[in-house]
């Protein structure tokens, strides 16, 4: 059965488009709307929107955009179905069951029965006695494992297979868990056996995936995760990310571990924001789901070379986004949960405290391994060039060869030479996203009055007392001005700046390039009003000063001929200049006595409610 439109729209009526993206996106107030990093592309500076008002959210960086349902398609990897299930299920919008049904997904549920069926297994089964023994001894209580939900999988080659099967899961239901296996003769069997057992959840706390821990130490391999399915891609998932996301939103930090009971470990000591990767290296998308959430990451290496190549790895993921990526050095190759078990949480907590860059780590590491020599250092900016030459923002590029050359001694110049060599060598040419920038250095003041009115529509009734369109010196400008001032004052408070793009498309490179201007970013402001009156005052300065520079031409031409040749025209010409110079330089005068105080104009703006 289909989804009527009726419900579609009911769904996307009753959702909260803010709340269910800002989920797994730090958004901030700006006027009518809210921003934040887009969760669809690397950037540093906000050009994700989103518009309660017009149900939408749009990124003016990559150009993705829709509805609530669009977002949790795109950002969840969930079918049209799937999405509006989910939304329909958390606001209360009744589906017709066929639908439901089929929204739900028997695989998810058998996923959901099998999260119950380990953890019972744990909890109460006589053969569960070796892991709860196990679990006891490293120091974890029935309340760290029913936190986590930790199972017990026996050995047993088809104990939860029977088990589906008695539930009424179809074979292929199981099969699509990941968790039951088909063997060459067609029969099936439990992937998981003898091992305790961690169901790996999304973000709204469902089970995708499971992975397993040896009890005995003779057994191998020691962690085994289900494989990939429909629900479950290890290279975007974090165990530990839903029980650790109301403390990611309080402290905006996350701490990067590697193994499942570091991070049972740390949450049982209050360092309830780590998570872990499954069983994989830490990917793109992972920053891409962890940067909704945090600003800053904490990750814990050892001391010794197999943490400098973690770094060597990770390093030019964290510069390419917006999460600053620190290092805590774990001594004598401890993990973190023996370093907690041996040295205790104040310990534990001074080591974050500690955390240096990761800049910084590798910096010291290749150093202490290199030596401190000449060729040394050199050799050391040589292991780290290729490194730099995989972050994509020239202006990031650029600060971290600057910090680089503070920490080494050697000239930002020489380092990016090298960065630029390693490019070259290996054929990089990688997309920079910083924004085009809308005409030149004296329209400044002009694409300042038009992000200011695009970001707060209400200050339109301002601008049409003050500035006239043709005041604009840039064509694009110009016409922008033109088309928003021609609308109805109320028409444009309720047109974000992605409606207005669809309603001028010629000139939605212009907006586009506006909004993606981070020189413009009207947090910084203050007070909007004025911030916009003293432009408007700059752009008609300018005017004035084109003027003043015409009629000096016109004097000069003059002056070489007889002055007693002047026509009317020409000496009304000459007094005008005269009149408009005395009231400018006045005000001139005015600002070199009285300059403006530059904390004054970047005092944060306050939280629009």
């Amino acid at each position: 059965m289909a989804l009527s439109r009726d419900t579609v729209a009911a769904v996307k009526e009753r959702a909260d488009i803010v709340e269910v993206i800002g989920d797994r996106v730090h958004l901030t107030p700006s006027g009518a709307d809210f921003i934040g990093l887009c969760p669809f592309h690397g950037e540093k500076t906000p050009s994700f929107r989103v518009s309660p008002s017009r149900r939408a959210y749009h990124c003016f960086g990559c150009g993705a955009g829709g509805s609530v349902i669009d977002f949790l398609m795109a950002a969840e990897l969930r079918s049209f179905g799937e999405a509006v299930a989910e939304l329909a299920e958390r606001y209360g919008v009744p589906l017709p069951d066929a639908v439901a049904q089929s929204a739900a997904d028997r695989s998810q549920e058998a996923l959901q029965a099998a999260r119950g069926y380990y953890h019972e297994c744990l909890m109460t089964r006589p053969e569960g006695e070796q892991a709860r023994v196990y679990l006891s001894e490293r120091g974890f209580d029935e309340a760290d494992w029913t936190a986590f939900q930790v199972g017990f999988a026996r050995d047993q080659w088809q104990g939860f297979t029977d088990f589906g099967l008695a539930q009424g899961f179809s074979r292929e239901d199981l099969l699509a868990t990941g968790l039951v296996r088909q063997g060459e003769t067609g029969r099936a069997y439990d992937m998981l056996r003898k091992r305790v057992v961690f169901p790996i959840l999304n973000e709204r706390g469902r089970p995708i995936a499971f992975g397993g821990r040896v009890i005995d130490p003779l057994d191998s391999p020691k962690y085994l995760n289900t494989p990939e399915t429909r629900h479950y891609h290890k290279g975007r998932v974090l165990f530990g990310l839903s029980q650790a996301l109301p403390a990611l939103r309080a402290e905006r930090r996350v701490v990067l571990v590697e193994g499942y009971l570091d991070v049972l470990r740390l949450h049982r000591h209050g360092i309830r924001e780590a998570v872990a990767t499954c069983g994989t290296a830490l990917s793109e998308e992972h920053l891409r789901v962890l940067e909704r959430y945090a600003e800053r990451a904490i990750l814990l290496f050892d001391g010794d070379e197999a943490g400098v190549k973690a770094a060597l790895r990770c390093a030019p993921l964290f510069l390419n986004h917006g999460i600053e990526a620190r290092v805590a050095v774990l001594p004598g190759g401890a993990d973190p949960d023996e370093f907690l078990r041996h040295r205790g949480e104040d310990a534990f907590a001074e080591l974050l405290e500690q955390a240096g860059s990761i800049l910084e780590f590798l910096v010291f590491q290749l150093l202490a391994r290199n030596g401190s020599t000449l060729r040394a250092k050199e050799k050391t900016l040589e292991e780290l060039a290729p490194i730099l030459a995989q972050v994509r923002k020239p202006a990031a590029r650029d600060l971290t060869v600057r910090y680089l050359a503070d920490l080494t001694g050697v000239r930002a110049e020489a380092i990016l030479r090298m960065v630029q060599s390693s490019r070259q060598r290996n054929g990089q040419a990688a997309p920079d996203f910083d924004p085009p920038a809308v005409g030149g250095r004296e329209g400044r003041h002009a694409r300042r009055v038009l992000r200011i009115l695009l970001e707060e529509r209400g200050l339109v009734a301002q601008v049409r007392q003050q500035l006239r369109p043709e005041e604009l010196m840039e064509p694009d400008l110009r016409a922008l001005l033109e088309h928003m001032l021609a609308l109805p004052d109320e028409e444009l408070r309720q047109l974000a700046p992605e409606g207005l793009m669809e309603k001028i498309p010629d000139l939605a490179p212009t907006i586009r390039a506006l909004m993606m201007d981070h020189s413009l970013h009207v947090r910084a402001w203050g007070d909007l009003g004025r911030q916009m009156e003293s432009d408007i005052l700059s752009i008609k300065e300018d005017l004035k000063n084109q003027l003043f520079q015409k009629l000096k031409q016109t004097i000069a031409t003059l002056a070489d001929q007889n002055s007693s040749d002047l026509s009317e025209g020409e000496v009304a010409a000459m007094r005008e200049l005269r009149n408009a110079r005395e009231p400018l330089n006045a005000r001139f005068r005015f600002r070199r006595a009285f300059p403006p105080r530059p904390e004054l104009r970047l005092k944060e703006a306050p939280l629009r409610k």
